[in-house]
């Protein structure tokens, strides 16, 4: 299943193409090398690519499946 849509197009007569692209939450760098891959013979320096790319710029951004207790204290 494709994530991504691509546009292709001209300003001033210069050609350009915007690729945005939307990865799982799960295995996103993956996804987005495999996605940049595919589409490889559309891309050149006159690509814009942007999206919504999930991957955590520090492991404090991060999401954990462990639950975190806390104690209440009074």
């Amino acid at each position: 299943e494709s994530h991504y849509i691509m546009v292709k197009g001209s300003i001033q007569q210069e050609e350009l193409t915007i690729l945005n692209i939307y990865a799982p939450n799960t295995g996103a760098p993956r996804f987005i090398k495999q996605v940049l891959r595919d589409l490889q013979r559309d891309l050149d320096s006159h690509t814009i690519i942007m999206g919504d790319f999930n991957t955590p710029l520090s492991t404090l951004d991060r999401s954990t499946r462990q639950k975190v207790h806390k104690d209440i204290q009074e």
